[in-house]
Formats: structure tokens, sequence, C-alpha cells
């Protein structure tokens, strides 16, 4: 039996009788094997017939080829010309490959918005999907080609705002837009807690002349005395204020005696409201978040302030309005805004952006009055990703400091082929209270990690509401009107379903590591029907010997010393195999030829 067949073999019997936490500590995950997906490159024909591009899309294809299975689609005239391939395929994430002001155009965004909530019968978003455009072809593969892990936040027109003891950050910068003085800090080890002063540092408060050169420095070094210090590249900018396609406002609801940015020709200019317009020109990787203001994602032209974001500001990624923001975009702004920073680290920006969009279509089809659905529906399609959705650009992990609720989900094998699914919500961080907050930023959602048939779903156990399951998304509504969630209680949500298909990321974060030693800590003899299994070797602690059939049948369960055990097997057929486990974590594995 070949390596990779014997390792399915132990995965298969494993799925079928053990629970998944059981699986997770009884197999050690071997750290090596990334977590796989389906990875779906979207280009024109046009576009890949261009060297430039087409060095691109083939860049994207072997980068996750190598983390995932990786498929490239072009369509000829329109994007949405590859939508049944797509189906077919099942992808969880899209790079959606588009040439600047040409191909990506608002009607692009929308069309592939759409069409990313469309290759299933469920309303729901399919994939994590994010467009991957630049000024020219080189910013768009540098952008792909980089990583970035972002400790330091610039919220360059609005403040730190936390909610103890979240820390959102791991260091950050905040001035809010209609203040020319407050400025927040929030210092590395300070556990969220912001220091706040009425007065800019260096004593310039025309934003623009700091938020400049703070870009397009190599490193920060800025200390208040006895708070602390701030080192290292702005990772992160965080837009408020007012905007427009070309341009950032720093000070609102008037301009006042601050200044812009502005884009020009694949470059971002500062211009202050006194002196001269400077070039900025970022040094390293950076994540351009326009959470709220309007117009600033919009791709019509190659002037406007997304090819300038890739191309002068060393973007790897960004986040916009392609329409003018107004009521109805808490989903699309703050609800991204809080799901990425409430919870750092557990989401990317594009998790964020996905999962936004999809409580968003929840609160349209099912109402529950705490926000105008009509205008809620208008930013469904109006907001953008820019960048590979998949990339490994994610906010430092501080923890559960960083949580405002723990969740969890398993599933574990059952009757008639169904899986049985729990999924558990903790309230962490303080009490939870239904309302229009709830229903953007901490409505619980998650991916799951198979597919599932949702024609089989059938609920088992609800401590909340209505929840929506699709083959492979949960959207729980888990309070309703009046209903709070008590700091450190808990709601939990059971259902049974079949299992369609084993996601490759399950497969691949969940396969076990065969001890390459384990010839030498464990043999086994046959003689007719009996066998003997022999151990040696093996470190002191609980030694239990276990054995199973092919389809995960347990043969038999036994403590195990230095020496040899004894069994018989009677009418059996195929193979199975022999598991030593010391205080519950595998020591050997052997594979038995039965006959």
């Amino acid at each position: 039996m070949s390596p990779n067949r014997y390792q399915t073999v132990i995965q298969k019997m494993v799925f079928i009788f053990l629970p998944l936490p059981v699986f997770l500590s009884f197999f050690t995950v071997t750290a090596q094997i990334p977590h796989g997906y389906n990875y779906a490159v979207v280009i024109s024909e046009a576009a890949y017939g261009d060297a430039g591009w087409k060095t691109v899309a083939d860049s994207l294809v072997k980068k996750h080829g190598r983390s995932g299975t990786a498929k490239l689609f072009t369509w000829p005239s329109s994007v949405t010309s590859c939508k049944s391939e797509l189906a077919a395929f099942q992808p969880d994430y899209i790079g959606y490959i588009a040439r600047p002001a040409t191909e990506c155009k608002t009607a692009f965004v929308v069309a592939v918005s759409r069409m990313s909530r469309e290759l299933d019968d469920d309303p729901y978003g399919d994939a994590v999907w994010g467009i991957i455009t630049g000024y020219e072809a080189a910013d768009a593969l540098r952008a792909i080609s980089e990583k970035l892990t972002v400790k330091t936040v610039l919220a360059a027109s609005n403040n730190l705002s936390y909610e103890p003891p979240i820390q959102r950050f791991y260091q950050g910068i905040g001035m809010t837009c209609d203040d020319s003085t407050k400025t927040d800090y929030l210092f590395p080890g300070k556990s969220g807690k912001v220091y706040t002063e009425n007065k800019r540092p260096q004593g310039v408060n025309d934003r623009i002349n700091l938020v400049g050169p703070w870009l397009a420095a190599q490193s920060l070094d800025i200390e208040v005395a006895g708070q602390g210090r701030i080192e290292g590249p702005v990772d992160c900018i965080i837009t408020g204020g007012h905007g427009n396609v070309n341009v950032w406002q720093c000070h609102y609801s008037d301009a006042g005696t601050e200044g812009y940015m502005r884009s020009s020709g694949g470059k971002l200019y500062g211009e202050p409201y006194s002196g001269s317009r400077f070039e900025i020109q970022v040094a390293t990787p950076t994540v351009f978040w326009c959470a709220t203001n309007c117009l600033m994602g919009n791709p019509d032209s190659r002037d406007n302030f997304v090819y300038a974001a890739f191309h002068g500001g060393h973007a790897v990624q960004m986040f916009g309005f392609i329409i003018n923001a107004s009521a109805g975009d808490e989903f699309m702004a703050w609800g991204i805004y809080d799901r990425v920073t409430k919870f750092a680290g557990k989401y990317t920006l594009a998790d964020g952006f996905y999962y936004a969009n999809n409580l968003a279509q929840f609160e349209v089809l099912n109402s529950t009055g705490q926000l105008q659905t009509s205008l809620v529906r208008t930013f469904l399609d109006s907001t953008v990703f820019y960048g590979d959705p998949a990339a490994d650009v994610r906010f430092h992990d501080v923890g559960d400091s960083a949580r405002a609720y723990k969740e969890s989900l398993s599933y574990s094998a059952g009757d008639n082929g169904a899986a049985q699914f729990t999924y558990s919500i903790t309230m962490s961080a303080h009490d939870l209270e239904f309302g229009a907050g709830y229903c953007y930023q901490f409505r619980p959602i998650t991916r799951l990690p198979v597919r599932i048939d949702p024609a089989t779903v059938a609920i088992t156990g609800n401590d909340g509401h209505a929840p929506v399951i699709t083959d492979d998304l949960l959207i729980w509504e888990m309070l309703s009107r009046g209903e709070t969630l008590k700091k450190g209680d808990t709601k939990t949500l059971r259902w049974s379903a079949v299992i369609t298909d084993e996601k490759t990321a399950a497969k691949a974060s969940m396969q076990p590591r065969i001890s390459t030693a384990a010839p030498e800590k464990m043999r086994i003899v046959r003689t007719g029907i009996l066998y003997t299994v022999e151990v040696r070797n093996l470190p002191e602690g609980n030694r239990e010997l276990r054995i199973f059939t092919i389809s995960g049948k347990l043969l038999l369960s036994k403590p195990v010393a230095d020496g040899s055990v004894q069994w018989r097997m009677k009418n059996g057929s195929g193979v199975a195999v022999a598991v030593v486990t010391v205080n519950g974590a595998v020591a050997a594995c052997r594979e038995i030829p039965v006959y």
C-alpha cells in the first residue's frame, strides 16, 4: 500500500468513528502541510494574451497550486460567461484579474460581486473574492507576491475606539476626522488601552503633513514620554473623513485647515492646506482600508485612487466604496471594520468583506426592522476588495484579548451517513444585546470546513433562533428583539447533514502524520488467523492499543506495555490498522494485512 493510500485509510477510519475534537488530539497535525482550498483565477482572453498580465495569472495559479487546487478560467467578452465552469469547480476563493479602467470598471465590480453569489442555488456568497489589478501589470504581480502581518495601523481620520478588554491592533495612531489636534495612541503591551492627547505629534496640525511622510517612511519612531513608543513601518492606513474617486479629504465635514491626499497617473500626492504639493512614495507593503469613504474604491479612471494605491502606494490589498457611502452602509463599512478588528488575527480583510456581504444579504432577506434594508441592498454590490483574497496578509494576532466572543465548530459522523455538527458562541468581552449593532457586528457567521447537502439539514438543538445553512456557510440568528447574551454565557446550535465533499481545506489541515519510526516501535507477526502485536521503546505513560477494520470498526482496545499482545482475526479481509497511543497521542501506527 502506498503512503498516500495508507494515510487516506487512517483518515477515513478516524472520521468514521471519532468526533473531530478527538481526531485532532488523536493525531498530530503536520505543520508543513498547508491548508488546502480551491482557487479560481479568472482573466479575460485579451488580458491573458498580454505578456504582463499573463504572468500575473500564471503566477497566481502557481502560487495557490502549491497550497491547494488552482485553476485558470478565461472569458472572451463577458466575465459572466465562465459562471457555469466556476460553479462546477466550487471555488473557495476567486481572484478576478482585470486591466485598469478598461476591464476593471464599476460594471465589472457589480458583475463579479453578483456572480460570486450565483454559483449555486442559494442567495449567499459562494467564494471569498477579490479583484487583482494595478496601474500596470507589474503592480499586480508585486502585490500578489508579498506577505504582510499588520502591526502598525494608522487610523488617519478616525479615533482608536476600543471596547475593553478588546485589543484591536498591536499598535496604532488615530486622528479623529473632525478635530485638528486630538491624537490617540495604542502602544505595544498596553492590552488595548488607548492614550489620548489634545495635540498632534511634532506640533503639526495639518495631518497630511504627518500622514504623507509616515507612509513613505521605512519605519516610524514616535514616542510619548512616560507612555510608550511606536516603531516600524505603517502597515495599514484606515481613512475616514470624505473621499472622491481621486482624493481623500482629511478633515470632515468641511476641509478646515487641513489638506488632501490626491492621486494622478498612478502616484499619490500630499497637498497641504499651506505649502507645496509633495509625492508620497510608499516603500513597504501596505493595506489601504477606505472604511467609510465615498468613491475611493472606484476604478473607472487610471487617475483614480485605487491605481495609485497599488503603484506609488505599494498596496497589497485595498477596500473601498465605488459609489457614495450613506445610510445603509453599516454592514459594508463598520460591519467589516468591527468583524476584522474585534477578532484581530482571526479574520483577514478579505474574510471580513465576504462575511459582511453575506450578513447584509441575510438582513435583506430576513429583515429585523433594525436597519433600512432597501439601503442595505444598495451596498451589496457597491463595495470592493482589491488584491489576492487568499494572500498571507493578516492582522497581528494578540490572542483572546482581541476576541469579542469565542466560537467553536466541530462535527462527527452519525447514523445513516449524516454527520453531526455542533457550533457554540461564548460571549467573552461584554454582554451582547440584540440591536442594529448585533446585526452587522456580532451576528454569528462562519464557513463550514466541509460541504454538505443543504436539503439534508436537520436542526437537532438550538439555543437561538432561525439559522441559514448553505452548502458551506452558516449564519445564525442567535438573538432576537429584547434578548441579551451575558458575558461568559454560551449558546449552542446543533444539526445533522450529509457531507458531500470533505473540502480540500479539511483534508489538508487534518492530514495525520504517520511516524516513520513506527516499525521500530511496533512489529506485527501473523500465524494463520493469530496476530501478535509487539510493542517496544515507547515513552512511559498511559498506553493503549486499538485495532480498526478498514471501515473504522473498533476490533480491540486494551492497555499495552512493552511486550506483545495476541489477537485473532476471523472472517477478515482487506486491511486493518493498529494504533498505539501514549497519553492520548499517537506513538505508533501499523498497517495489518488481513486475509
